[in-house]
C-alpha cells in the first residue's frame, strides 16, 4: 500500500511537458530502462500503464534531478540518491501492482547514470512513492536529496562511450562486452574477444569486424549458424539494437 502524503513540491510535471534535450548517455540510460521494463510489455506493463503515468517520465524526472542537485567540489561530484515521488491517487493504483519492480529499475538508472557521468553517490539509491490526493492522472512530484548509506558509489572517470555487446538472460542487460579491437572474435575458447559458456556455441562461433564506423558480424563456419534479428547470416552489417543469436545466447549491439 502506498502511503499518503500532501503536496511538497510546487513544481508539477505532466507527461505532455517536454524537459530540456538529454546528453546521449543519458539517452542510453533511458534506453536501457525501457528495454528492462520491456520484458513486461505483452502483461502486466501493457495493462497497467496504458494511460496515465508512464514509468519513462519518472525515469527522466530521476536523470534531470540528479542533473540538478549535484554537489561539486573541486575533485569531486556526488549526486542525489534517493527519489521520493508524490503520485495522483489513480496513478498510485496502477503502481502498486508493480511497485517493487519499478523501484528496482529506477534505482538502476540513479546507477547506470552516476556511473556514464563519473559521479558518485554517498548512498544506495532509493525510491519511494506516496499519494498525494491532490494531484491528478498523470501528474507527479519529486523530491531528490542525497542521503549517506552503508553503499556508497565512490566518484570517478565518465565512462568511456564506443560500442558493445550486452548479453541478455530473461530480457535483463546481465553483462557488456566493450568492442575495442578491430576484430573481435566469439565462441567457447578461452581464447575469444567474447567468451560463451553455452553448448549451442562452436569453439569460433563467429567474429566481429570494424570498418571505419561499420560493424560486421560474420559467421565462422558454426554447427548451429548465427543469426541477426532471428534470421541466419552469413555476413552481415551490425546496427544499434540489432540482436544476435548464437546457440541459447542473446547479444544486443548497442552504440553508445
Amino acid at each position: 500500500m502506498l502511503p499518503t502524503g500532501g503536496a511538497k513540491d510546487p513544481a508539477t510535471i505532466r507527461p505532455s511537458c517536454r524537459l530540456p534535450a538529454e546528453t546521449r548517455s543519458h539517452v542510453s540510460v533511458l534506453r536501457d530502462f525501457e528495454r528492462r521494463l520491456g520484458g513486461l510489455v505483452e502483461g502486466l506493463f501493457a495493462k497497467t500503464f496504458r494511460s496515465g503515468l508512464q514509468p519513462v517520465e519518472l525515469a527522466k524526472r530521476v536523470l534531470r534531478e540528479m542533473d540538478a542537485g549535484r554537489t561539486v567540489s573541486v575533485r569531486e561530484v556526488w549526486a542525489p540518491n534517493r527519489f521520493a515521488f508524490a503520485v495522483s491517487p489513480e496513478d498510485a493504483a496502477r503502481i502498486e501492482q508493480m511497485e517493487g519492480a519499478l523501484r528496482q529499475e529506477l534505482a538502476q538508472v540513479v546507477r547506470e547514470a552516476a556511473a556514464e557521468r563519473g559521479w558518485g553517490l554517498l548512498g544506495p539509491p532509493e525510491v519511494t512513492f506516496e499519494v498525494d490526493a491532490s494531484l491528478g492522472r498523470g501528474e507527479f512530484r519529486c523530491q531528490a536529496s542525497i542521503v549517506e548509506g552503508e553503499e556508497r558509489m565512490e566518484p570517478g572517470e565518465a565512462r568511456e562511450r564506443g560500442v558493445s555487446l550486452v548479453l541478455l538472460e530473461d530480457g535483463r542487460s546481465t553483462r557488456t562486452f566493450r568492442l575495442g579491437a578491430d576484430v573481435v572474435t566469439i565462441g567457447r575458447l578461452p581464447e575469444c574477444d567474447v567468451v560463451l559458456a553455452d553448448p549451442g556455441a562452436s569453439r569460433r562461433h563467429a567474429e566481429i569486424r570494424r570498418d571505419g564506423d561499420r560493424y560486421e558480424i560474420t559467421d565462422l563456419g558454426s554447427t548451429n549458424g548465427t543469426l541477426v534479428n532471428g534470421r541466419y547470416v552469413g555476413t552481415a552489417e551490425l546496427r544499434d539494437g540489432d540482436r544476435v543469436t548464437i546457440g541459447n545466447t542473446t547479444l544486443e549491439f548497442r552504440r553508445d
